[in-house]
């Protein structure tokens, strides 16, 4: 590995002056070629002849060809070296400039990579009263041990490839010019990695090594990429994949050797996926090697890869082994769909007629002592789909037509299959089935992003393709809860914080104005069902029941509320009634919201026994982090910005502000309760998240009216606040109890 310091000094002025200097060269070659001719070899055509002369012309013949070789070593030469230092360079100022960021920080980087926290602050008495400084620090200092080693990575790699192509001979022992020389470092590392894939038998720790290093540093390089896909092929890049991930009966595998298999896994899948990108910006169209790569991979989907035959008569098939690797990185979109049509139709044409996926994928099947991968290859597609939003959103909205018959995506894999049991399908402990990874893909399909990036902000605005599938979604949970698979719920509560524009006008249904008081900006809506209300109340219970789904609904009504405060008080025209009017409608729809997932909540713990309080304040603590890149979740519901009453567009900045302040504020536990007993929207008991509710609203609403400069007083805030939030609980009561009796869940006691 390339080290801090030889980087961190490398004087790489030479590297370019000698990339100058051989592109320099073959204007030197052609012009003492265009010499050798006139000087020589026009000179003597005419005045020669006999046996000699046909010889030395044969001979002068040769020459010419060695200056067009030595002309063409020269300009590939150069374009290497700088190729080279172009890598060089860019690791060098990532370099520095983590350097300069650790220092700013004050943590201290060594020469052999180890990183320090020397902020004096750690040893000060006041430390203990910032709790979250700690876990700033670490995450921090995580940040920049994970950065610092990849630049390391990328330099590594790149200075073994340099080295390797500069002592590559194409010609074996011929003292001729080389014109193969190699031109760029990602054909050299492309060669690398693919002759490793290709190699017989089991590699060896060090080679194994050597391959992570390589697929690290460029898993996310189309050019890369696409010449290890094609080196290597779709059907001996599984055999090889599969040959790794399983070792010979008897062995025993450490916990690093193990690490570095699961790396692989990561870096691999990565690296294929961008393979089956590659061809994106392409001119002409699709490349043709990547086709027969994908195709080729389709094609190995059904065939079984044994690599211990003596354990089991079965292998894992194809799908399971592209599947697993799936789960990593963004993948071609028209892949993905024919890839899904392949997997549900062997589904379907499996054991018991697709009924069983259990029979049809597990045993004698087995993932071997590494444990890594799963044994349902849908799970690894899910999550596919959920990295590559644009692919999830057209698979649910299509289908497939097996022998006949048309299966809608949708449907099949939401209500129609059986998930099987057991983390060996899934390859995750902590992950009983797939309805997880089913979330996953639903989540990226309905919000527009991947499931586990961060909030984007703006936020991407909703299509109707996706709008559709939420309204779908949402009306299909409302009227079966059990829909909402346990594992699934997180997903969908994220996906309901991003359509809180939708769900609000969903709850007020019966208002006038709506498109005024809840403007869409330029997404399109979720048109929930004719029986809207109905349909979201029963929706927001279902999901608030899960800890996980809970607190993404609170955050992300929280930041809405926060939003349209800050919205409507700073345009006075965009609905036609008083400042306090406003506050309190605002106030009354997210006191609906609070008041059906707090009722969930409460019949969580005392009916359902889902959980315990203290669980659901801890996943409200953990999706904080969450929350806080989440200030673009506002009133355009996708958009940054949003059509002013005059006409043209007004910015969202200063709704993500005051977004922004009250989501701090929950996250870091602050209280406005004189008792110091309420932590912002984590109570419990009815009373308790009432206080809650007033204490987060009227924050949001002072904070709004004092950039509005509105000039009203905290006892008319809080007192507009109150009402609405009376009104809102009543209406949630009301729902509840409305369509009590339609609820599979035990809902006695609904809104006591």
């Amino acid at each position: 590995m390339v080290s801090i310091p030889y980087l961190d000094k490398a004087d790489l002025a030479p590297l370019a002056d000698a990339a100058a200097s051989w592109k320099a060269l073959p204007a030197k070659y052609d012009a003492l070629q265009r010499e050798f001719e006139q000087r020589v070899v026009n000179h003597l055509k005419g005045h020669w002849d006999g046996d000699a002369a046909q010889a030395a012309f044969v001979t002068m013949g040769k020459a010419r060809t060695e200056y067009e070789n030595a002309a063409t070593e020269a300009e590939r030469i150069a374009k290497l070296l700088l190729d080279a230092h172009g890598e060089f360079t860019a690791s060098q100022k990532q370099l520095h400039a983590l350097l300069d960021e650790a220092r700013t920080d004050h943590y201290k980087v060594y020469d052999d990579g180890r990183i320090e926290d020397v902020d004096p602050r750690q040893d000060s008495p006041t430390a203990s009263a910032s709790p979250g400084l700690a876990e700033e620090r670490k995450k921090k200092l995580d940040s920049l041990v994970s950065r610092l080693t990849r630049v390391l990575e990328l330099a590594t790699a790149a200075d073994e490839a340099a080295s390797s192509a500069l002592e590559r001979d194409a010609n074996g022992d011929s003292q001729s010019f080389n014109t193969s020389v190699y031109t760029t470092l990602d054909s050299v590392e492309a060669d690398q990695a693919s002759a490793l894939m290709n190699k017989k038998g089991r590699l060896s720790d060090a080679e194994i090594t050597k391959l992570n290093l390589l697929l690290s540093a460029n898993k996310n390089d189309p050019e890369f990429s696409r010449e290890f896909a094609v080196k290597t092929g779709g059907e001996n890049m599984l055999s090889k994949y599969n040959e790794l991930m399983s070792p010979p009966a008897g062995t025993t595998l450490s916990k690093e050797q193990l690490a570095q298999l699961k790396q692989l896994k990561a870096n691999l899948g990565t690296t294929i996926g961008t393979a089956t990108t590659s061809d994106d910006q392409r001119k002409g169209g699709p490349d043709p090697d990547i086709t027969k790569f994908q195709n080729d991979l389709l094609k190995a989907g059904q065939r079984d890869f044994n690599a211990n035959p003596t354990e089991s008569p079965y292998g894992l098939s194809g799908y399971q082994l592209t599947s697993s690797l799936m789960s990593e990185g963004k993948w071609d979109k028209d892949f993905l769909q024919d890839y899904g049509d392949a997997l549900i139709t062997a589904e379907k044409n499996g054991a018991n007629a697709g009924q069983n996926p259990d029979a049809y994928w597990g045993y004698p099947r087995t993932l071997g002592t590494t444990n890594i991968g799963a044994l349902d290859p849908m799970t690894g597609y899910m999550d596919a789909l959920g990295h590559n939003p644009e692919a999830s959103t057209e698979f649910f909205g299509s289908d497939t037509t097996v022998d006949g018959e048309k299966v809608d995506h949708y449907d099949y894999m939401m209500k129609d299959r059986h998930w099987p049991e057991g983390a060996g399908y899934t390859g995750d402990d902590k992950n009983p089935n797939g309805y997880n990874n089913l979330g996953h893909a639903l989540e990226s399909a309905t919000t527009g992003h991947a499931y586990d990036t961060s909030i984007p902000n703006p936020l991407p605005k909703h299509t109707t393709d996706q709008a559709e599938l939420t309204s779908r979604i949402i009306s299909d949970v409302s009227q079966h809860p059990d829909l909402a698979h346990k594992g699934m719920n997180d997903s969908l509560g994220r996906m309901s914080a991003e359509y809180m524009p939708d769900i609000n006008r969903a709850l007020a249904n019966d208002e006038k104005g709506l498109d005024k008081l809840y403007p869409e900006g330029d997404s399109a809506p979720a048109t929930i069902s004719d029986k809207s209300e109905r349909d979201v109340t029963r929706f927001l219970y279902t999901v608030g029941q899960d800890p996980d789904g809970y607190a993404a609904i609170n955050y992300g009504q929280t930041q809405y509320t926060s939003s349209l405060m800050q919205y409507h008080l700073e345009h006075p025209g965009a609905y036609d009634i008083s400042a306090t009017e406003k506050i309190e409608k605002i106030s009354t729809n997210s006191a609906e919201v609070e008041g059906i997932i707090g009722t969930a909540r409460k019949d969580a713990v005392i009916h359902e026994k889902v959980a315990d309080d203290a669980v659901f304040n801890s996943r409200i603590e953990a999706a904080g982090d969450w929350a806080k890149t989440g200030v673009g979740i506002g009133i355009g519901a996708g958009t940054a910005t949003i059509a002013s009453p005059a006409g043209g567009a007004v910015a969202g900045a200063a709704a993500e502000w005051v977004s922004g302040q009250v989501i701090d504020s929950m996250v870091s536990g602050a209280s406005r309760d004189s008792l110091g007993e309420v932590v912002y929207s984590t109570g419990g008991e009815v009373e308790d998240r009432k206080r809650s509710f007033m204490a987060v609203t009227s924050d949001a609403a002072m904070l709004a009216n004092e950039r509005a400069e509105t000039g009203l007083s905290q006892e008319q805030v809080d007192t507009a606040v109150s009402k609405g939030l009376n009104s809102g609980h009543g209406n949630a009561k009301d729902n509840l109890d409305d369509f009590a009796s339609d609820l599979d869940a035990d809902t006695s006691g609904l809104g006591s």
